[in-house]
């Protein structure tokens, strides 16, 4: 199983749209995946219509070592796509983590995974927006981290802070983690755009992808029916743009 950490640490850079239809487009290739959502926000597992405040959820998985995680993997109402669910508890976990000093802090959820390793060909985790002990649980158990950007005046903010992090956590407790690239995500064909991305591009070189995803009405329309944009509209851009995204990345 290949696990990959949709990860940026400012919010509002289409992450969970873009982890949750990199799923939905691997499913249909015939790939069994695994969506890990680690985001208390839980917009992934609300897009795969799993939200329960009473169920368990990646909370418990992260928090209690004898659990099963197979427990706590849900099906979703897609073929082979299962979800590992998040719900509000998740708010709470990060302090419950810190204060347990009886077992090792970073590396849960890769110890949790590995009981599933041969059950997926993917993992794709939907990390929060933030840089804290449940984002380092992602990117311990993660092979590779891709970094979706949205395009605005504060869009190279925090990324030079972002990558150095992501390379701290490689050197101390993932050998195996790498920074695959980033995507420009919500595109539209301005000139501050076509300056952003050259700015993007003569810092990131080879690891700015080529394909970005363009700005498109039915990626929200999507959200509202609680489901990723290329089930809901095959045809449209964002759709075709993710498809493009996957043969570049995949």
């Amino acid at each position: 199983m290949k696990k990959i950490s949709i990860l940026n640490i400012k919010g509002g850079v289409a992450k969970t749209t873009s982890a949750i239809n990199l799923a939905a487009i691997l499913a249909d290739e015939g790939n069994k995946v695994l969506v890990v959502d680690v985001d208390a926000q839980s917009n992934s597992t609300m897009s795969f219509k799993a939200y329960d405040i009473d169920d368990l959820s990646v909370s418990d998985v992260l928090l209690n070592k004898d659990i099963d995680i197979e427990d706590v993997i849900k099906e979703t109402e897609y073929e082979n796509i299962d979800i590992l669910p998040s719900n509000i508890s998740l708010a709470f976990a990060e302090k419950k983590i810190l204060l347990d000093v009886t077992r090792n802090q970073q590396n849960r959820l890769k110890r949790a995974l590995e009981q599933v390793n041969d059950k997926y060909d993917y993992c794709i985790i939907d990390c929060p927006p933030s840089l804290n002990m449940i984002t380092i649980n992602a990117l311990v158990a993660s092979n590779e981290v891709i970094v979706p950007i949205k395009i605005d005046k504060f869009a190279l903010d925090g990324l030079e802070y972002l990558l150095e992090s992501i390379e701290e956590i490689k050197e101390e407790f993932n050998s195996d983690l790498q920074f695959k690239g980033c995507f420009v995500t919500m595109d539209t064909a301005t000139v501050v755009n076509k300056e952003i991305k050259k700015a993007l591009k003569s810092i990131l070189k080879d690891k700015l992808f080529d394909t970005t995803i363009r700005q498109n009405v039915s990626v929200t329309e999507a959200s509202f029916e609680q489901m990723p944009v290329v089930y809901y509209k095959k045809s449209s851009n964002a759709s075709k743009d993710y498809k493009s995204l996957v043969k570049e990345v995949f």
